[in-house]
């Protein structure tokens, strides 16, 4: 009663009676109206309390408050009234400010509960248990909202942060946004710990044709995958398949709504991966991919539809990764028309070749020919991008690919751009600096082209026109280029390696190799022509022979004087190259190892031996092996002496051999070996291992994987990486064996040796049969441990073997003692001259 007086009286006394001050409402009180027996019916007073409270936090609620927010919120939605829509309403607006924080305590008591409270917005989204929604339609558009506003909290001044942070160009820690696609933020935190976002999804699903629905659905999703943690989940529920049936709902390709769909792919591959593209690999993406493809290429024409186009072959190549996806590419449309009757491939292969085949051999312009593409750096990067789409889709092996790629003027297009002799409008109309990228990509593209399409570049005329270009070009990175073209063309059989020498290949390689100068030919110039000479001429007699002609052994034996091959990191993969060079064609031609010996190439190569580091020894000494199998060799490795140490060949050898003993742990005592069962490995005898270091083995072996892994996803250059597998591998090898091989040719005793040195002799001219001896000791060992009985034949002969090989131990080991024997003897001697001599002067004064 006393309400409706103070009502009637301010409608009658409006102008001469302030209205009454309403004391503030606290969350506690609107709650208990839903628990009181007085007002638990009074919808109407219950919708009003919330609302004037939520007018009261304008501001924004307070953190400490969110578990009565959350109850209040719960049976607001749980009542399905309409009378309690602007209530909820008003919760989402108000909500849709930062949550207030009163104490530092608060943001770990209160911050967590975030989730809890955006569950109770669930019931008013869709899901896919109860596909119709909630049975209030009109709270939906707040709630999204709600939670586009919740989203995205925080994120523009990280973009601000960002910018600022890019200016600074500070590399040596995260990024603000590198920050928040690992850490988030607080409510992107809560956003993942919900169960809200498969109702989102469900939620854009149903209003897709209904924009003013599905655009702040678009920006909530784009905010959410900036964390790469909620990226996920929204990718695992299929999020990109859905964007992407958007795309294909949108009548006007030029749409916002296409803008942001793209928006969320990248972000979302960005966070999660590549591997997240995978769900495109049905036909029906396909196909609306490619009829999204050609409107656009059809009706395209302001600038961000250019940028749009090249958007869209960004996605195809990586769809075309995968080899389900790749199918759809290339497998005919299921039409009737014949003009449907183009397969995605041929589209892309039309596109990428239209302007250079309408003037192959046209000069200029004309009104009758026109190119369909302009020269603008979005052009130019669209041309990049389809090309290599091809590329990746050449590089799967697909034969249907090769085949349309053949009957395509592709590689002609290609070729058109390195060609001197071409003279064509698509290739003229380019600015110097554009017509340069062009070309390095088009060298890039054929060099991994050719692997696929060899003789299809063949039967165009490629391989001249690589010549020809290599000849001409002044510019490194085109030379880089071409020659890595070239080296993987030089690895195929001996007649398509003869058919690259008849285009005088040779020549411009020896020519870069002669010049000294390193301006015009660096050192990375060099490592590609010792690559791709060595390749030629690798079981290829007539290139051996050819290279012999140009008076090219020369030529390796003043690479090997450099100083830095075997010193300097930089040098490290050069030198591998120089050494395979070698190995490929000089060695086991007896008119190239003449000359090579005559050019003291043997003695060069020994000091190098004497000088370079490990991951260099196991090549060099390989080579030194396959050169000793010339008897003419022989005389040489005698008579070399280090110019440095003095010391002779078969000393440095010995010098090697000792080397490989300490790193395999062998144990000597006055020079004399004391492991009498396993002379030369005794770390690895089997009795002595544990089931603790054989996983411990397998922990280096697995720990060996993760850091090639580390360093494939790493910034690390790839030389660097080169270097440390070379070198890995070659820890591998047991040197000892390579040195045996060397001096068994040579002769154990051509050379003056000291007495430690002869005492190492005798181990290193049983080498093999040392083990044998070992071989066998494990066998036994297996055998015993596998409990299985050979028969008495194969047992006497097992140990048998065992026992001569320990009988040449210790035959060893007695020579051993007598070398030292007789050198102390000598020693006492000489000890003994010079006493008598000192004692002779004494009395001689």
């Amino acid at each position: 009663m006393s309400t409706h007086n103070t009502k009637l009286g301010f409608s009658r006394s409006l102008k001469e009676v302030s209205p009454p001050q309403k004391e503030n409402l606290s969350i506690h009180q609107v709650l208990e109206m839903f628990h009181s027996p007085y007002t638990e019916q009074l919808t109407d007073r219950k919708s009003e309390a919330i609302v004037r409270f939520c007018r009261q936090r304008s501001g924004g609620f307070l953190l400490e408050e969110i578990q009565e927010l959350i109850e209040i919120l719960r049976l607001s939605i749980a009542e399905n009234n309409a009378l309690m829509q602007p209530a909820i309403q008003k919760i989402c607006e108000t909500a849709s400010v930062p949550f207030i924080k009163l104490r530092t305590s608060d943001q770990l008591k209160f911050v967590p509960k975030l989730s809890e409270f955006l569950d109770t917005l669930k019931p008013i989204l869709f899901s896919p248990q109860q596909e119709s929604g909630s049975q209030q339609p009109e709270l939906r558009m707040p709630v999204i909202k709600f939670l586009k506003c919740f989203a995205e909290e925080g994120i523009s001044e990280i973009m601000k942060e960002e910018a600022s942070f890019e200016q600074q160009k500070k590399q040596t820690e995260l990024s603000p946004l590198q920050h928040l696609l690992k850490n988030g933020t607080r409510n992107l935190r809560a956003l993942n710990q919900s169960n809200l976002i498969e109702n989102i999804i469900f939620t854009m699903q149903h209003y897709s044709k209904q924009y003013e629905y599905l655009l702040p659905l678009l920006e909530l999703i784009s905010s959410c995958i900036l964390y790469r943690d909620l990226a996920a989940k929204f990718s695992n529920f299929g999020i990109l398949k859905d964007i992407v049936y958007v795309i294909f709902e949108c009548e006007d390709f030029r749409s916002y709504i296409v803008k942001s769909c793209f928006e969320i792919i990248w972000n979302t591959i960005e966070a999660v991966g590549v591997a997240s593209i995978k769900l495109f690999a049905v036909e029906d993406i396909i196909s609306g991919l490619k009829k999204l493809f050609e409107n656009i290429m059809k009706q395209g024409y302001k600038l961000e539809d250019k940028c749009l186009r090249n958007e869209i072959l960004i996605l195809l190549n990586y769809l075309m990764r995968d080899e389900k996806a790749l199918q759809y590419f290339v497998d005919k449309p299921q039409a009737h028309t014949i003009q449907s009757q183009t397969n995605f491939l041929e589209v892309l292969l039309f596109y990428a070749t239209i302007d250079e085949v309408t003037f192959y051999n046209e000069p200029i312009r004309t009104n009758q020919l026109k190119a369909f593409f302009g020269t603008t750096s979005e052009d130019l990067e669209f041309k990049k991008l389809i090309w290599s789409g091809i590329l990746t889709a050449v590089q799967s092996g697909n034969q249907a690919v090769l085949e349309a790629v053949k009957e395509s003027p592709f590689i002609i297009t290609l070729l058109l751009y390195i060609d001197p002799l071409a003279n064509s409008y698509a290739v003229n109309r380019w600015s110097p600096p554009q017509k340069k990228e062009i070309q390095l990509h088009c060298l890039g593209i054929l060099g991994n082209a050719i692997v696929y399409l060899k003789d299809d570049f063949y039967e165009k005329n490629g391989l001249f026109c690589l010549t020809k270009f290599l000849t001409n070009t002044q510019e490194l990175d085109h030379k880089e280029r071409c020659l890595k073209a070239f080296n993987n063309a030089s690895e195929f059989e001996q007649n398509y390696k003869i058919k690259i020498c008849d285009e005088g290949v040779m020549d411009n390689l020896i020519e870069f190799l002669q010049n000294e100068n390193d301006n015009d030919n660096p050192l990375k110039i060099k490592e590609l022509c010792f690559s791709i000479i060595s390749n030629l001429c690798k079981e290829c007699n007539k290139n051996k022979k050819l290279f012999r002609q140009k008076g090219a052994v020369e030529l390796m034996v003043n690479a090997l004087k450099n100083p830095n091959l075997g010193t300097s990191a930089r040098y490290a993969l050069y030198a591998v190259s120089v050494l395979d060079c070698l190995w490929n064609t000089i060695l086991g031609n007896r008119k190239s190892e003449a000359i090579f010996l005559d050019s003291e190439g043997l003695y060069v190569l020994l000091e190098f031996l004497e000088t370079c580091d490990d991951m260099h020894k196991k090549l060099t000494l390989s080579c030194l092996s396959y050169l000793m199998e010339n008897p003419k060799a022989i005389p040489y490795f005698c008579d070399w002496n280090s110019p440095k140490t003095m010391i002779n060949s078969t000393q440095l050898l010995v010098k090697i051999y000792v080397a490989e003993d300490q790193r395999f742990g062998v144990k000597y005592s006055d020079g004399i070996v004391t492991n009498k069962l396993r002379p030369l490995n005794p770390q690895n005898d089997p009795s002595l291992r544990t089931p603790n270091q054989q996983g411990d083995h397998k922990t280096k072996h697995m720990k060996s994987l993760r850091i090639q892994q580390e360093d494939l996803e790493s910034d690390v250059g790839s030389e660097a990486y080169l270097v440390r597998r070379i070198t890995e591998k070659s820890a591998e090898y047991d040197l000892r064996a390579i040195v045996f091989a060397i001096l068994y040719r040579t002769g154990f005793d051509k050379n003056e040796l000291l007495p430690n040195e002869k005492q190492m002799v005798e181990v290193i001219q049983l080498y093999p049969h040392f083990k044998i001896g070992e071989i066998w000791r494990e066998i036994k060992y297996d055998l015993e441990q596998d409990k299985i009985k050979p028969t008495s034949d194969d047992y006497h002969w097992l140990m048998t073997s065992i026992e001569e090989s320990e009988e040449l131990v210790m035959n060893c080991m007695n020579t051993q003692g007598l070398i030292a024997r007789e050198f102390r003897k000598v020693q006492e001697e000489e000890l003994t001259k010079f006493y008598d001599i000192i004692r002779s002067n004494k009395l001689t004064k």
